[in-house]
């Protein structure tokens, strides 16, 4: 790259002056933040009348639907009788909400478990009808409470209602030093008096032409007098005059309806037709809230200065929170627009702001109450995106997309011949004072010249990278931030134009590449992923955590940009949060937290800047805004105290069957079937709703604190029976515990586990004790009679061992005799066969020798032989003999045979006991003294009575057969 010499870069600038373009940006007036709250958030209808604060710190509105109740986190409404619009309300010292209606008013009562209940004081009302009455205003003065139509009002004095109707009409009650006033038609200003049941004229001589709507108090013997179209009055004694103030031009155009005075003596009066305006006791217009900067809508129907001195506005169309007790003080927006503000730069009552769009230059104060605008225009040669502004001495450097430009007094020159500047800081590097600049291709080094002025020197030779940010450190060493990448450690020649070490870190955690920011806390660089911070170890030449800020920072060591403010304080920023610390000798202490969610303008993304104005004062840059921030102011008079609250606990069942609301103080013991359990808390700082977190445990079941988080509800399901105690924490963002609270509880246990069924089950368990007494001497008696059973059993079984060794015995014994009897039972039948068969075989020879001897032989003789044979052959004697024998042997056989088969005959059942015996055709042929033929023939008309198959061997059958 060619270098431009610095002689003929001063000679081609020579001094040249701003120029402003034609179109300004203008400013609107410093007001302070604001919140709104539409009908969608909130529940209800658009229009609020009334706004009150109760001892808890809970907030009331009248709304055209009923009554509303905020906690900070969460919105209730509750009906009047008949849906009725609410026009006022009064939180009382006794606790109860009053409230009033369209011929309808009366309180709401809280009961033991939070929950408001109703109670009409109208309907109470003796000797008087009401006639279209309705309660515009509602005041508490020597222990009674006032309520105020424009023709009548109503006395509660605790225990009786009374009505007055008055001859005029009047405006709205005010209670101002322990006495009533209000504006009477005819009479101008009025004091009530009670005695008489009289409005008495204050004012002496010239009154105001309209309305009163307001009595203020302005010192010890002067009240601010607010009327609806004829500005702001001073009444001093009975007399009354003019206040001079910038705000009655406004107020006569604008209608005043409602005015408040703040802790801090500041006026803030609602219109009906231009929003609201806050006015201090010098008569000066501190700011100014309507529809074209930041309400809903432009009729203040109602307002409330709350104990942090923030004021709330009832609107014809939402609600407002005025956050006028908050350290942020004021935000502008500029129109036309100025883009997103990267840096700002004040010297004296000049004031530059670096924008994505270009420098604007214009004048500022000092940011007194009177400071109430401020007016820029942009600089017409410098435009496009600039990232930083930094002051050295006289001279202001500009870092611009195209170029680094230098602004001294009225005139401008480009700094350097190194395009796109994006950050300068101020170190000494071998020695040498010196301004090293980071920008999208190279480092570039500044020195003073003869006359002290910082002048471009040179560049820092093979370095091209774009840097975001840089410092330096003690030792000379340039820690230098790539845009997106990385880190790089350089360490120079004694000339300043050569590296002579340089190191690269791609990352903190030795894990993934990431883009690491670079800054300077306590004179010690500091190195941030997003994460967590780190430092350098001289020692060791290494990166290490940082664990000192860490710890001290909490959430916030994931802070990405650091920005100083004064002397060891400095602003640890993230997206949604900014941190203010205090860092001293490695202690580490946050001292506040302001939150980029409340502002009306969005925050430049990962650019935030935070830029010192004073020792106390600090300017927020926005997107096209500013918000200032205020250390010193004393922020929401600190001394009022935010109680952290039960705001009701519920039981139910764990199916949801059924819920109970629990008393929040001396609860009764829960029954077991409501052992599911939901606490709702309340914290009701309006001030740092968005600083604020919940964390809760419960002693006797959670062993630690859950994390903090948003949700003020905290729930249970399915507690055992026990005692227990719910503890809720309220934590800050700087971690800090503000306030705590705890609550004793204790559910019973079921049934089944109450006095009465203990009693039972003693009692059960001493019958039992009884009964298993006896079993076990039952048992006992029974396990000795089982044992003498056992003995007498061994006893039985070896005498039936005995006998049946006897029996077995006797029974083998006569087996052997039945077998002998077989035996001889075959014998005797094998004898009978062969003595027949030799009888058969005599008679036969003896019939052969006949029948050869013919006469020979006499026949006498032959008869009475052959007569002695047939006699000596089986006879039935025999055969009666043989069947007892057999069936002796046999087991009844004949018996069993002639019953199974009563149609057998005599032959036929010998035959069966023949071929039982296993005898051959031919033997029971010679025993039956009939034919081989008449043995089979037997055989056959045996088989077709027993019924047999031909396939079934008879013989076999008559063995088998039992």
């Amino acid at each position: 790259m060619r270098y431009i010499p610095l002689c003929k870069q001063i000679t081609a600038l020579y001094f040249l002056f701003l120029v402003f373009l034609p179109l300004s940006a203008e400013g609107a007036e410093f007001a302070p933040v604001v919140t709104n709250f539409t009908k969608k958030e909130y529940k209800a209808a658009n229009q609020n009348w009334a706004v009150a604060q109760d001892a808890h710190g809970f907030l009331y509105f009248g709304n055209n639907n009923g009554l509303l109740r905020y906690d900070g986190a969460a919105w209730e409404l509750f009906p009047v009788p008949g849906n009725r619009v609410v026009r006022s309300v009064l939180p009382a010292a006794d606790g109860r909400i009053y409230v009033g209606s369209f011929e309808e008013f009366g309180y709401f009562q809280p009961l033991s478990t939070g929950e408001l209940r109703y109670h009409s004081l109208s309907q109470q009302l003796r000797n008087y009808k009401m006639q279209n009455d309705e309660i515009w205003t509602i005041i508490s003065c020597r222990g009674k409470i006032y309520f105020q139509s424009f023709a009548s009002f109503f006395v509660f004095d605790g225990k009786q209602i009374t009505g007055h109707r008055m001859s005029g009409t009047f405006l709205f009650f005010n209670q101002y030093r322990n006495n009533i006033y209000s504006h009477v038609d005819g009479s101008s200003l009025c004091r009530y008096d009670p005695a008489k049941n009289k409005f008495h004229p204050v004012i002496e001589g010239e009154c105001p032409k309209s309305s009163i709507t307001a009595v203020l108090p302005y010192d010890a013997t002067k009240t601010l007098l607010v009327t609806t179209h004829d500005g702001l009055f001073i009444l001093e004694g009975s007399k009354c005059k003019r206040f001079e103030s910038q705000a009655n031009e406004f107020l006569i155009k604008a209608n005043a309806n409602r005015a408040i005075i703040t802790s801090d003596s500041v006026f803030v009066i609602g219109t009906i037709l231009d929003g609201v305006v806050a006015v201090n006791k010098a008569g000066k217009i501190l700011w100014k809230l309507n529809s074209t900067n930041f309400l809903q809508n432009n009729t203040i129907l109602g307002m409330y200065c709350d104990r942090a001195n923030n004021v709330w506005l009832a609107l014809d169309k939402g609600i407002a929170f005025v956050r006028t007790g908050s350290r942020v003080k004021y935000v502008t927006s500029f129109q036309p627009s100025i883009g997103a503000i990267y840096g700002l730069d004040k010297y004296g009552s000049d004031i530059y702001i670096g924008t994505n769009q270009g420098l604007y230059a214009g004048k500022i104060g000092s940011l007194r109450e009177d400071d109430k605008n401020v007016n820029v225009s942009l600089v017409s040669r410098i435009k496009g995106q600039v990232w930083d502004l930094k002051r050295f001495g006289n001279q202001l450097f500009c870092c611009n997309n195209e170029e680094t430009y230098c602004l001294t007094g009225n005139s401008i020159s480009i700094a350097s011949p190194v395009r796109g500047g994006v950050c300068i800081k101020q170190g000494v590097i071998n020695g040498q004072e010196v301004l090293v600049q980071g920008t999208y291709t190279q480092l570039c080094i500044y020195r003073k010249d003869a006359r002290g002025q910082w002048v471009f020197s040179n560049v820092v030779d093979n370095f091209i990278n774009p840097i975001r940010y840089l410092e330096i450190d003690y030792q000379g060493t340039i820690w230098a931030a790539h845009f997106h990448e990385g880190l790089y450690r350089i360490v120079l020649d004694r000339d300043l134009r050569h590296i002579r070490e340089m190191k690269t870190y791609t990352s903190l955690s030795g894990k993934t590449h990431t883009s690491i920011n670079v800054f300077k806390v306590a004179n010690r660089v500091v190195f941030t992923n997003g994460e967590r911070f780190y430092t350098f170890n001289d020692l060791t030449k290494e990166i290490i955590p940082f664990r000192a800020l860490n710890a001290g920072l909490r959430n916030f060591a994931s802070s990405y940009r650091i920005e100083p403010f004064r002397d060891n304080t400095y602003w640890f920023i993230r997206d949604d949060m900014a941190a203010l610390v205090q860092v001293e000798n490695e202690k580490v202490r946050i001292l506040d937290v302001v939150n980029y969610s409340s502002f009306p303008n969005e925050n430049v993304d990962k650019n935030q800047s935070i830029v010192p104005f004073s020792d106390s004062q600090c300017v927020i840059c926005l997107e096209n805004g500013l918000a200032f921030y205020n250390l010193n102011e004393h922020r929401s008079k600190s001394g009022i105290p935010f109680k952290l609250c039960l705001k009701s606990v519920t039981a139910y069942r764990a199916d949801n069957s059924a819920v109970q609301s629990v008393a929040l103080s001396e609860p009764d013991a829960l029954p077991f079937a409501f052992n599911s359990i939901q606490f709702t808390i309340a914290y009701p700082n309006y001030s740092k709703i968005e600083n604020v977190r919940f964390r809760y445990k419960l002693d006797g079941w959670d062993k630690k604190w859950t994390d903090p988080k948003n949700s003020v509800v905290q729930e249970y399901v399915r507690l055992p029976y026990g005692k227990y105690c719910f503890r809720a924490e309220v934590v800050a963002s700087t971690g800090e515990v503000i306030d705590r609270l705890a609550y004793d509880l204790e559910i019973l246990p079921p049934f089944y586990l109450s006095v009465w069924a203990k009693i039972f089950y003693f009692l059960l368990l001493v019958i039992a004790i009884r009964a298993i007494y006896l079993l076990i001497k039952t048992e006992q008696k029974k396990k000795r009679d089982k044992i003498e059973q056992k003995h007498i059993e061994l006893r039985r079984q070896e005498k039936e061992k005995s006998e049946q060794q006897i029996m077995k015995l006797e029974k083998e014994k006569l087996e052997t005799e039945v077998m002998l009897k077989s035996k001889e039972l075959a014998g005797s039948t094998m004898s009978i066969i062969k003595k027949n068969d030799i009888l058969v075989r005599i008679k036969e020879e003896l019939t052969l020798q006949k029948e050869h001897l013919g006469s020979q032989y006499p026949k006498k003789y032959y008869d009475k032989i052959v007569h002695i044979i047939d006699e000596n052959l089986s006879s039935e004697d025999d055969w009666a003999v043989f069947q007892s024998n057999f069936d002796r042997i046999h087991e009844n056989f004949f018996r069993n045979l002639h019953t199974r088969y009563p149609e057998l005959t005599s032959n036929d059942l010998r035959l069966c006991a023949y071929l039982r015996l296993n005898l051959s055709s031919k033997d029971i042929a010679n025993l039956m003294n009939i034919s081989l033929k008449g043995v089979e023939a037997g055989r056959y008309r045996l088989r077709k009575k027993l019924n047999i198959s031909a396939e079934k061997n008879l013989t076999e059958f008559m063995i088998e057969l039992k």
